[in-house]
């Protein structure tokens, strides 16, 4: 059954005094919000996809790229926000990983390292509170391994 054939269904209940208006109301917004899930199928985690993609976010502080890799992994089939975080997230730790061992294999570079961590670091909490707010950050200096 589609959106509209809900509602219709909805509205003929309420014209037939099945339903109060407020529960016509209440039924009605929560068919209509559907609509505009990030991702209405297959994501049942018990956890909304914002938070499970701030948790990738702050799992690169425990793991680099490890956990998150196997967050992206196991769930990047259910949605198509947990797919494009975990790519950037990849993108972002594989070119980090590259520009350190650039900057070791130069004897100055190495002084360079603790900038290199503070700015991961930073990068990682802004794309933790872009997760909050369902935008989907990339990762500056970052380059587009995974696509």
């Amino acid at each position: 059954m589609n959106i509209y054939e809900e509602l219709e269904k909805l509205k003929r209940l309420l014209d037939e005094n099945i339903l109060s208006q407020e529960e016509y109301e209440r039924e009605k917004a929560r068919i209509l919000a559907s609509q505009y899930t990030v991702n209405s199928t297959g994501w049942n985690l018990g956890i909304d996809e914002k938070s499970f993609v701030t948790l990738m976010h702050a799992s690169q502080f425990l793991s680099f790229f490890i956990v998150p890799l196997i967050m992206w992994l196991l769930f990047k089939d259910r949605s198509r926000f947990v797919d494009e975080a975990g790519k950037n997230i990849l993108n972002f730790e594989l070119s980090f990983l590259l520009y350190c061992l650039a900057l070791c294999i130069t004897c100055v570079g190495i002084a360079l390292l603790p900038l290199v961590g503070i700015t991961m670091t930073v990068f990682i909490v802004i794309a933790m509170v872009k997760a909050i707010n369902g935008e989907n950050w990339l990762y500056p200096l970052s380059i587009r391994i995974l696509k």
